[in-house]
């Protein structure tokens, strides 16, 4: 396999990735010409961001149709005095571009109300990633991703409690096999967030998204994690799919 295009500058850069064994030039090569989309930008698409840039992925489609608040820059730290009162897919771009080169950033200012507004941007990815912050919007990003096969990685964070599953195939279980039924439009910051904890199930989403890159198996495939902020429990609930499920199972 050729890796012409891991100049100089690219392997000293991503040196200390190459190093490890379960990555090295082929997974970051991997990594390089792979292309994810993340949904919502607030406190966990904020990080993961950068994150999933600082990893080497070039192709980044971010989607939201937020203005960056005041109340927002204590947990999205990406964001400062200076982006309030603009779109956070604007404030992202500026961000990542003056940290990183060579980015190919799609965005997208917009409210996702239907499965064809994520099947639209989605197409070409490799791994979707879901930030947003309500159950209704994250069923419809997980609808279109089992109709269009695509990996989807979902974290959440509301309180002091955050969580974390992936589907990775046809045999996994997706979302709506979890949260039969749940419907909740109202948004998780309505109740409060732990700042510090958004950050953890950022990072541990950028993990499980470069992990899976880079060939490594999925850590939360047919697995619910849940991490408790205020004690630092952490559960791993074993998943299933719901045979009844009428989006996987349909």
């Amino acid at each position: 396999m050729e890796f012409s295009y891991l100049n100089d500058k690219d392997l000293l850069y991503f040196s200390k990735h190459i190093l490890l064994p379960t990555i090295g030039i082929e997974g970051q090569q991997k990594l390089n010409t792979s292309e994810v989309s993340i949904f919502g930008l607030g406190g966990l698409g904020n990080l993961l961001s950068t994150y999933i840039a600082s990893s080497g992925i070039k192709k980044i489609n971010i989607i939201d149709f937020d203005k960056v608040e005041e109340t927002n820059l204590q947990r999205q730290i990406n964001f400062s005095n200076s982006d309030i009162g603009i779109f956070k897919v604007d404030a992202i771009e500026n961000f990542l571009n003056n940290k990183f080169t060579s980015l190919q950033i799609k965005k997208y200012n917009k409210k996702i109300e239907t499965k064809n507004d994520v099947m639209s941007i989605v197409s070409n990815s490799d791994i979707v990633l879901d930030g947003t912050d309500n159950f209704q919007v994250r069923k419809i990003i997980n609808k279109a991703c089992v109709e269009k096969n695509k990996k989807l990685i979902i974290g959440a964070v509301e309180g002091y409690t955050g969580q974390l599953m992936t589907m990775v195939s046809s045999e996994s279980p997706c979302y709506e096999c979890i949260y039969e039924d749940l419907i909740d439009s109202n948004s998780c910051s309505d109740n409060g967030v732990l700042a510090p904890l958004v950050g953890m199930i950022s990072s541990m989403m950028a993990l499980e998204c470069i992990n899976m890159l880079t060939g490594n198996n999925s850590s939360f495939d047919k697995k619910l994690l849940v991490v408790n902020g205020l004690n630092f429990a952490v559960d791993s609930i074993n998943t299933k799919q719901n045979k009844s499920c009428k989006i996987c199972n349909n």
